[in-house]
């Protein structure tokens, strides 16, 4: 009985643990925002008020996002406009303090 009880705390023990690690490891907006310019090779210039970005030399025109944070884990999502009408939307997790690119999919509208 003293054994039982004993995995039973250790478990209990483990699951607070590798929860508070989930929470402190939690990627922000910030670093989405990096890691999904980087990744796709989006750069951006900042002039005043004004920021401007380009991917393979056409000019964004508009971006938008929803970052959504639950503790343990993050999703992001940010959609861009080019000038000439066409969109790119890119999906991503954030767990463990590590950023995974997702498709649009049963994983991304469980997610969300």
């Amino acid at each position: 009985m003293k054994n039982k009880k004993r995995i039973f705390s250790i478990g209990i023990i483990t699951v607070i643990f590798l929860i508070a690690i989930m929470v402190f490891t939690t990627p922000t907006m910030v670093e989405f925002d990096k890691w999904i310019l980087k990744e796709n090779g989006i750069i951006c210039d900042n002039i005043g008020w004004n920021e401007e970005c380009t991917k393979d030399n056409q000019l964004i025109w508009s971006s938008s996002s929803h970052f959504k944070n639950v503790g343990i884990f993050a999703s992001y999502e940010k959609s861009i406009e080019f000038q000439n009408g066409e969109q790119l939307t890119f999906r991503t997790l954030g767990i463990f303090g590590t950023l995974f690119p997702l498709r649009n999919g049963k994983i991304w509208e469980i997610l969300n």
